[in-house]
């Protein structure tokens, strides 16, 4: 330090106290700094270092700059991410459970075999009350009758409760229940889920309500018995509202745990987790896949059948009046391969159940002399029946059947053909409890009960063909009208057709109770152009017709025979069309065109054929008299491949 100062006073040429030397030290300092503040700017030299002296000591850069930097890029790629997971991965919002299932944590929701049902099931005296809509959705079987009795029918016997009694009888026994099995109240009939586990074997699962969460009771309701599928998460994972991993999270579970497989959605898979939610998660997180087959732990009556032996081949014998019943040999000349024959004896002629016969005990023994079972038809197409009122009455009910199996007894019958064809859903329910009333009597007579219904559409689910094919001994799909007179022209029965009734009923019905009927007639449909048609007549428009523009439609029902000598007469040529099965023939007449696809020997076999490949009951045709001659070897040959 006193070097320095003697340098300072040299240079100065003068001596000051410390003040003045610590403001020197002070500029001395500065110009040092500013100097080098100016060589940190300079280019360096090849083989110097910053200092611009070879072997001198090199200064770093200083390192807050580049922390920033990498704080700043971080910060970036963070938001992307977030971004980027915001937009693609899974979300993770829960849902509201009021929302999902349209009540709060004050209601019961009820899952019918895995979809809620809409109402709600009630708690009285500790237990769960379901109201008989509710329940019949789980077991069509249940059925609240005009009497105000609760009624369940049996393979032998209809048993019937009254309301807010906590017993019933069944075989002759009463049995007491230990609790209120049913009761009514404000209109609506409530029944005991506990009850309906005890009798009929429904498996009922219920989880309780959670205030904090909204979250309302769950009563689940499965069928008694059958085939289920279950697995278990492979690990943690989130249950969804919907197939989508958007969608707003139902619960979480846990690796392990028990999931009841319902249905599958792309690569999603609808469960039913152990707490309770029915919902949808990834199918890889799916594991230890297996099938299973509840029982349950209630004996109830079998439903025997009686089917014949072998084969079904049914033709149905349209009986006009009691003259007609003397015309059977005539009807019968020629045929080959029939076992069974269903004349259309008998019509509900009221809503009180009363019925027109037509049965004759005579016929009977001839077509028994010819190795023929007869099933008499009982149809609802009297003008004076509304089917409706005729069978939501207990007391019709009853007297219908009492009058068919009194009828059936009297011309030694073997089965009767129920033939209704104007349920609508309103009076569906009653008319399969009729249906099931009826195949009592006919099990403990020792009849075959055949029910005939449509080809199976989304426009008669209410038909419910699966119980029907419980308690009936055969189910016989009408396999024509494909092309009806209100409908546009077309085919009567195409093959497609034919084998997409048998397909769906098989969904229901097993493959041994079911029969498929082909047509041994057809439609002549007549197109006339707006021009040539009759002031009065309906106009089209379109499409579908040989004419362009508007145009009048109407049609006729044919037999076999009349329909080929139509064709024969004008010269018309056939057309056979391979995507149908049949062929197609037009003429022109009486300024119209005459359009038919033909019903005829190759059409039948081809059907006959689908009938075989499926290994269903049999067949039926609608009806003697309108078929021609070469279709009996048809038959008969195909009878002679069919056990």
């Amino acid at each position: 330090m006193a070097e320095l100062r003697k340098t300072y006073e040299k240079r100065t040429g003068r001596r000051d106290e410390g003040q003045s030397w610590n403001q020197a030290q002070t500029r001395l300092s500065e110009g040092d700094e500013s100097r080098r503040q100016d060589r940190d700017h300079l280019p360096e030299r090849s083989g110097q270092n910053r200092g611009g002296r070879p072997g001198g000591r090199r200064r770093r850069k200083g390192p807050r700059r580049g922390i920033w930097a990498l704080l700043i890029l971080l910060v970036f790629v963070a938001f992307g991410a977030f971004l980027l997971y915001r937009r693609f991965g899974p979300g993770t919002a829960w849902a509201d459970y009021t929302a999902v299932y349209g009540a709060g944590a004050d209601s019961t929701v009820v899952f019918c075999n895995g979809i809620q049902t809409e109402g709600e099931a009630v708690t009285r005296n500790g237990r769960i009350y379901l109201p008989e809509r509710l329940a019949a959705g789980a077991d069509s079987k249940w059925y609240h009758s005009d009497e105000g009795l609760l009624l369940y029918s049996l393979a032998n016997e209809t048993v019937k409760i009254l309301p807010s009694s906590s017993t019933y009888a069944v075989g002759g026994t009463t049995v007491d229940a230990g609790h209120e099995i049913c009761y009514e109240e404000n209109g609506v009939f409530y029944i005991s889920a506990d009850f309906m586990a005890d009798f009929s074997g429904i498996r009922i699962t219920s989880f309780p309500a959670d205030e904090k969460k909204g979250l309302p009771a769950r009563v689940f309701l499965d069928g008694g018995g059958g085939r289920y599928e279950r697995a278990e998460a492979s690990g943690k994972t989130a249950v969804r509202v919907l197939a989508g991993k958007k969608s707003p999270i139902l619960t979480k579970t846990e690796a392990g745990a028990a999931l009841l497989v319902m249905d599958s959605v792309d690569d999603w898979t609808r469960v039913r987790t152990e707490d309770g939610f029915v919902g949808y998660l990834k199918t890889k997180y799916l594991e230890n896949r297996q099938e299973y087959v509840w029982t349950s732990g209630t004996k109830l009556p079998e439903y025997t059948s009686v089917r014949l032996p072998e084969t079904v081949c049914l033709a149905w014998h349209q009986v006009f009046s009691a003259e007609n019943n003397g015309n059977l040999s005539e009807y019968l000349e020629g045929t080959e391969g029939l076992n069974v024959l269903s004349p259309t004896w008998f019509s509900v002629t009221d809503n009180q159940g009363n019925i027109s016969s037509l049965a004759d005990r005579a016929y009977v023994e001839q077509a028994h002399e010819r190795g023929l079972k007869v099933w008499g038809l009982v149809d609802d197409f009297d003008e004076n029946m509304d089917d409706l009122l005729l069978l939501s009455s207990t007391a019709a009910r009853n007297h219908l059947v009492d009058g068919l199996m009194q009828a059936a007894g009297e011309a030694g019958l073997d089965g009767i053909n129920v033939d209704f064809e104007y349920v609508k859903e309103e009076s569906a329910p009653h008319f399969l409890q009729f249906i099931r009333e009826l195949s009592i009597e006919c099990r403990k007579a020792g009849l075959t009960l055949s029910v005939d219904n449509f080809v199976p559409s989304g426009g008669r689910d209410w038909y419910n063909l699966r119980e029907q094919g419980q308690v009936a001994d055969y189910i016989i799909i009408m396999g024509y009208d494909e092309h009806y007179r209100g409908c546009c022209a077309g085919t009567n029965a195409s093959l497609g057709f034919s084998e997409q009734g048998i397909i769906s009923t098989l969904d229901y019905v097993p493959a041994e109770k079911v029969v498929n009927a082909l047509p041994f007639f057809m439609r002549v449909w007549q197109e006339t152009p707006k021009e040539h048609a009759p002031a009065d007549a309906e106009l089209y428009d379109d499409g579908m017709s040989v004419y362009e523009g508007q145009y009048a439609r109407d049609s006729k029902a044919v037999g076999m025979d009349a329909a080929k000598q139509l064709l024969d007469e004008h010269g018309a040529a056939l057309e056979w069309q391979e995507d149908l099965g049949q062929h197609y023939g037009q003429y022109e007449a009486d300024g119209s065109t005459w359009r038919i696809w033909l019903e005829d020997a190759r059409s039948i076999k081809l059907k006959l054929e689908k009938v075989a490949e499926h290994q269903i009951a049999g067949a039926a045709f609608w009806k003697l008299g309108l078929e021609s001659a070469d279709v009996w070897p048809v038959v008969a040959e195909w009878r002679g491949t069919m056990p």
